[in-house]
């Protein structure tokens, strides 16, 4: 005897739905509503979403990096964009994580007191310290870096003393092996022609 499948639609009630591929379905449903409206629902679809996802991960082998499309086929998840199950499955992993700048609640007790409209605006706001952290380590970085370059510009615009001058003429004698003897002998003819020649 053939067991009938439900009827399915955007508004089935997912908690009703044994079946991985019917969940898929009634998600891929809902998908198709929110991509004509626009809309973003964190609970209705993008929770269930991550929790189908979270699911299907767990089935993986270690060594599968992704979900493979065959199995996003099979249970009807691959006309869903990538980029938000992405974020679903973000969403649903982290559920219970608590984020101590929103008043220490859970990612989920975030969701659930209605204060975003989408998952990609809770996980930016989830994520606002660590990616500010990483900004001002940049500036501080490329400060840095500036500050460096300026003191070796500086460093370079100083003009050389004799000192200096001798010393670099004397590491060049040393690279092109000429002689102590030879560089004075040398230095004393260009100061003669130099003499002569005011």
């Amino acid at each position: 005897m053939q067991t009938s499948t439900p009827n399915l639609s955007a508004s089935t009630d997912i908690s009703t739905l044994s079946l991985d591929s019917e969940i898929g379905t009634v998600l891929s449903l809902r998908w198709k509503r929110i991509e004509t409206a626009s809309a973003k629902s964190i609970l209705d679809f993008d929770k269930p979403l991550g929790d189908l996802l979270c699911k299907l991960r767990g089935a993986l082998d270690a060594d599968q990096k992704q979900i493979p499309s065959k199995t996003l086929n099979v249970n009807n998840l691959n006309k869903i964009d990538r980029r938000r199950r992405s974020e679903a499955e973000r969403l649903a992993r982290d559920w219970n994580v608590i984020v101590s700048h929103i008043d220490g609640k859970t990612v989920g007790e975030i969701a659930e007191s209605k204060q975003f409209s989408s998952t990609t605006a809770l996980l930016a706001a989830v994520d606002k310290p660590e990616r500010e952290a990483k900004a001002a380590e940049k500036k501080a970085a490329k400060a840095e870096a500036e500050t460096e370059e300026a003191a070796i510009a500086e460093e370079a615009a100083k003009p050389m003393t004799a000192d200096d001058i001798v010393f670099e003429a004397m590491l060049l004698c040393s690279v092109n092996r000429v002689s102590d003897k030879e560089f004075i002998d040398a230095v004393k003819r260009q100061i003669t022609m130099m003499t002569e020649a005011a």
